[in-house]
């Protein structure tokens, strides 16, 4: 397999002219998983992200949950090292003689465009406020051409980082129906102008005046509260003493699991304590840095023969053991490796990376200049300067199950209409060790297993 990844990294892959540049295809082939820097995945199935032909569509697979199936962005780019920067900003031009309708308008902004910008429709919830709040927007006597520029692409008047979709630009919207969000946004006027017209009495409609609640849903250590822990207590604790086909269990070396205290419901491994706020490290033997997860995946099959890919139940229940004998840890990634470093930094880069046909990035929802604080739709986003974006794996009540930091990445991704890379992905631990420098340096403590809504 290794041989057949660096065939296929030393092929000259045809371009895909778009946008007026050229594309090169991302690197997913038919039936098989590759990424840039010569990693064969031991992710599931799902987790892979395995782009292939059926029925003569390219698709690529992906989980059950997040409502885009198998829908495939190879065009456009990815996380992967090797896929091409996004097409720089555009300038467009208002078509002559096409009239725009407001009522299309509105359908097309309440299917889009109000996770981030709030309109006078009582209908739409929840809206957002990541954007600039659009209710009295037809008053300002902005031009049409200068709307239809901020649609068809945002970059051009608000510089190369901006948050916004350049939604002309990429080919989501064609020019009608830029000029029917056109006409939509021209006849939001308030009464007397400049004042919002009221539609609802309801504070929690807006997102300027809406409650931000953190829910709680009992303590996250607490077996009552927190389904995974008796998911890992019945999946893990038992793998963890058990000899697996090689004759060695994970006690034979590190210790049996002890008793439970506070911090630990699933009990003590003394060896273990401290490790997890260890990770992600730079593993030499496979030159990369590794999560607690991706190390799993390779060390558990080579030490006791238990299988344990990347994502998997018994990856994510045993990663929960280890990870939460660090609980009320503070992280503590060793910042003053080399390895470590220049792998926070390659992070940081992906962070700020524009991806997919939306041409997004992680910094558009998780800074100050982006959405960090605010609402995107429902949500109330992160800030990465502030908050603890990684404690994990985690139970998602929303898709009642557990899932780690790798997973929401992927799902992260598919709205931003890019194909996600395989959860074990080397580029992602890049992506994790950049999150968790900073938490690191903050002194963020380990909290696992987590809940979450």
């Amino acid at each position: 397999m290794k041989h057949l990844v660096r065939k296929l990294l030393s092929l000259k892959r045809p371009g895909l002219v778009a946008l007026g540049v050229v594309f090169i295809a991302a690197c997913a082939t038919v039936g098989t998983t590759v990424t840039s820097r010569e990693w064969v995945s031991r992710a599931i199935p799902q987790s892979q992200g395995i782009v292939k032909e059926v029925g003569g569509k390219r698709i690529q697979e992906r989980y059950p949950f997040g409502g885009f199936g198998t829908a495939n962005f190879e065009k456009w780019p990815t996380f992967a090292a090797d896929s091409p920067a996004y097409p720089p900003p555009r300038k467009g031009e208002m078509p002559a003689g096409i009239k725009g309708d407001p009522k299309k308008g509105n359908a097309l902004m309440r299917g889009t465009c109000t996770a981030c910008h709030l309109i006078p429709d009582a209908t739409v919830w929840p809206a957002g406020n990541v954007g600039p709040d659009l209710r009295t927007i037809g008053d300002r006597g902005i031009p049409d051409s200068f709307l239809y520029q901020v649609i068809y692409d945002p970059r051009v008047l608000y510089g190369a980082d901006s948050p916004m979709a350049p939604f002309g630009a990429s080919g989501m919207w064609n020019d009608q129906q830029i000029m029917d969000v056109v006409a939509y946004l021209q006849t939001l006027k308030g009464k007397p102008a400049g004042v919002p017209l009221k539609v609802t009495d309801d504070k929690q409609w807006n997102p300027f005046t809406r409650d931000v609640v953190k829910p709680e849903y009992g303590d996250p250590l607490d077996m009552t509260a927190n389904p995974v822990l008796a998911i890992a207590d019945n999946v893990a604790v038992p793998l963890w003493s058990k000899a697996g086909p090689k004759g060695q269990s994970c006690a034979g070396c590190h210790g049996a699991v002890g008793k439970p205290d506070a911090q630990r419901p699933l009990g003590v491994i003394a060896s273990m304590v401290g490790a997890g706020a260890r990770y992600p490290k730079w593993i030499a033997q496979h030159s990369r840095m590794m999560s607690v997860e991706d190390f799993l995946a390779v060390h558990s099959p080579e030490t006791t023969g238990h299988a344990m890919p990347s994502q998997g139940e018994l990856n994510l229940t045993m990663s929960i053991l280890v990870r939460s004998q660090s609980n009320g840890m503070p992280y503590q990634l060793d910042l003053n490796d080399a390895n470590v470093a220049a792998a926070a930094k390659r992070g940081e880069a992906l962070f700020q990376r524009k991806v997919g046909q939306r041409g997004q990035a992680c910094a558009d929802c998780h800074t100050a200049r982006g959405g960090g604080n605010k609402f995107l739709g429902g949500r109330f986003l992160a800030d990465v300067e502030k908050d603890a974006m990684v404690n994990h794996p985690y139970w998602r009540t929303a898709w009642q199950r557990p899932i780690d930091i790798r997973i929401r990445f992927q799902w992260c991704m598919t709205p931003l209409l890019t194909n996600m890379l395989p959860g074990d992905a080397p580029e992602y631990a890049d992506l994790e060790t950049f999150l968790i420098a900073k938490q690191t340096r903050r002194g963020d403590k380990v909290l696992v297993p987590r809940l979450s809504h």
